[in-house]
């Protein structure tokens, strides 16, 4: 799961800066979120693109 540091962060996630965006795994960005340490990205979800229709 991608997450922004909201603080300086150092340990198992490495040394991390504010506003630095890295990948832990889902049960550690719940335990830092929920800490107040880092904030989920959001990811968009993709759309498909709609098919267009050439006439000619």
């Amino acid at each position: 799961m991608k997450v922004i540091a909201k603080a300086n962060l150092s340990g198992a996630v490495g040394d991390r800066v504010p506003g630095e965006e890295f990948t832990v795994d889902a049960k550690t960005a719940d335990d830092l979120v929920g800490r107040g340490l880092v904030e989920k990205v959001e990811q968009p979800k993709e759309t498909k693109p709609e098919k267009t229709q050439e006439k000619g």
